[in-house]
């Protein structure tokens, strides 16, 4: 199966053309054959937690319902893996190739159905109560009881796809009250500072990126040795700068998180913006485990720089209606 993601904005495009907007004319002949594969099971689209995010932020109902509407079309409720889960499996693989253990990796579904995919049981689910039926739903024809609670899995499913910030307000929640994207810039701005600092360009960049990034991994690795019965210090001890280096570009998924943020330390004319954290944070994983994706111009430019197309064999676009020729070869093959 293909598997294509779509930034926000891509989904929008599709969204205006599954309407009639003016402004998605351009991506009619995208959503048809997207429409083909999907129906054919030959293609999917996965949502990851960002586009439950993002969308639930749209403030205006009828546009959010019309981007929801096509993301449950195309989507088919088909969704990604939150990106920590992935990355313990990462580092368990690659302390394997470096130590050869553990013997046993953690294993993760990357792909799989709804956010109770996403949440991997963390979530507190509502089931099909028969209890109010004549012996508890007993006298139910075979099937039916698991057809009933299919249907109450997706109805929830699709409210929670459709909930927007008004929901969210109601049950306690504020979009405004989160502070990740804001504490993320002032991250970067720390980090941005010290390369200035230092005066360090080129590979001394990513070498600076890339150690800031084992600060925020640390624990994940720390609780991966703790698992093959080595310290943190003990690793630390027996590997080399240019060791550690490697063991980071080991773990795709923060080697392409690198890969951007190496990219937007160079170009020091473009200020970090609370938006960047959700392209940082949500691309790495559909980057390393989906065919396709379609995300903004720079992101593109950046992650091709990066050979992250051709390390993990994906295609990279900027323009939902180039997806007409990813579909168009992969039917033909």
């Amino acid at each position: 199966m293909l598997r294509i993601y779509l930034d926000q904005n891509k989904w929008v495009d599709l969204a205006r053309a599954a309407t009639g907007h003016q402004l998605g004319r351009q991506f009619t002949d995208a959503l048809t054959l997207a429409r083909a594969g999907v129906a054919a099971g030959a293609v999917s689209f996965p949502l990851d937690i960002y586009r439950y995010w993002e969308t639930s932020k749209r403030r205006d109902d009828r546009s959010r319902d019309d981007v929801v509407d096509t993301m449950l079309e195309l989507s088919k409720q088909h969704t990604m893996a939150l990106p920590f889960p992935l990355l313990d499996r990462e580092i368990d693989l690659a302390l394997q190739r470096l130590f050869g253990r553990p013997e046993h990796p953690r294993q993760v579904q990357e792909f799989g159905i709804g956010m109770r995919q996403i949440g991997e049981g963390r979530l507190d689910w509502p089931e099909l109560d028969l209890s109010a039926l004549p012996g508890g739903g007993a006298s139910l024809p075979p099937g039916l009881s698991s057809q009933l609670s299919e249907l109450v899995d997706q109805s929830v499913e699709e409210a929670l796809l459709r909930a927007g910030p008004d929901t969210y307000r109601a049950r306690g929640f504020a979009h405004s009250d989160s502070d990740h994207a804001q504490r993320f810039v002032e991250f970067e701005k720390m980090v941005a500072a010290a390369i200035a600092a230092n005066g360090l360009t080129g590979n001394a960049i990513d070498v600076a990126v890339r150690a800031t990034d084992f600060g925020d991994i640390r624990p994940a690795v720390s609780d991966a040795l703790g698992r093959i019965g080595m310290t943190y210090e003990e690793f630390m001890d027996g590997i080399t700068v240019g060791g550690l280096m490697s063991f980071i570009d080991d773990l795709p998924t923060r080697y392409v998180t690198n890969v951007m943020r190496s990219a937007k330390h160079r170009q020091t004319q473009q200020k970090w913006e609370p938006n960047d954290f959700a392209d940082v944070v949500a691309l790495p994983v559909p980057a390393v485990y989906c065919d396709v994706v379609v995300t903004e111009k720079q992101w593109v430019h950046r992650l091709r720089q990066g050979k992250v197309d051709r390390r993990y064999n994906t295609i990279l676009l900027d323009n939902v209606a180039d997806v007409v020729d990813v579909l168009v070869t992969a039917s033909a093959t």
